[in-house]
């Protein structure tokens, strides 16, 4: 039975114009306005105009395989509409792409993206930013904290021991752009879903 993703869709759509964004010392609006205790008054000035200067957007493609004549394969990723339906099991890619419209480089550039309701995230789908020093951070938590292998404890044979964290756990992504995003350059980096 196909699955309406026009309120996921919708919402992701929103939370593009507010993906949240850290700067050195503050997580940038558009959803959330919150400072460090720590910050100064000069860095907080600085992650302001930086909220000016980073344009972010996100993009949907849904997942297509179709066979060539001699039965090869093709893998193609068109995107999705708003109110699109997906049947169950459908693979969505969804591709953050952010960019420094200013004339100097961007320091320390944070983004988070949750993963949709209804969608669980595909290990090692999550593409890395092509920066020095950028990583990308997986939440089991609601965001609330980050690690590249995310793990969970589970008793095995009356012991407490830790495993890696299943899919399904995966609430949210971030990605650390490094330590320079260019002056006027764009980075784009993407991750990949599974419709329940």
């Amino acid at each position: 039975m196909p699955r309406k993703i026009g309120g996921a869709m919708r919402r992701l759509l929103l939370v593009s114009l507010g993906l949240a964004l850290t700067g050195s010392a503050a997580v940038l609006p558009a959803t959330a306005a919150t400072v460090s205790p720590t910050a100064t008054a000069r860095e907080i000035l600085i992650v302001q105009r930086q909220q000016q200067a980073v344009q972010l957007n996100l993009v949907a493609e849904l997942r297509e395989v179709k066979k060539d004549e001699s039965g090869k394969e093709i893998v193609s990723w068109n995107p999705l509409p708003n109110n699109a339906q997906v049947m169950p099991q459908s693979i969505i890619r969804y591709t953050v792409t952010a960019q420094n419209n200013t004339n100097r480089n961007m320091r320390n550039l944070i983004v988070t993206q949750p993963i949709p309701e209804g969608m669980v995230y595909i290990l090692n789908s999550a593409t890395k930013p092509a920066t020095k020093g950028a990583k990308v951070e997986f939440s089991i938590d609601g965001g609330k904290t980050f690690t590249e292998r995310p793990t969970v404890k589970v008793r095995e044979n009356g012991k407490i021991v830790e495993k890696p964290a299943p899919p399904e756990a995966y609430t949210h992504l971030r990605w650390n752009f490094g330590e320079t995003l260019p002056a006027n350059s764009q980075v784009s980096v993407s991750y990949q879903v599974r419709v329940k």
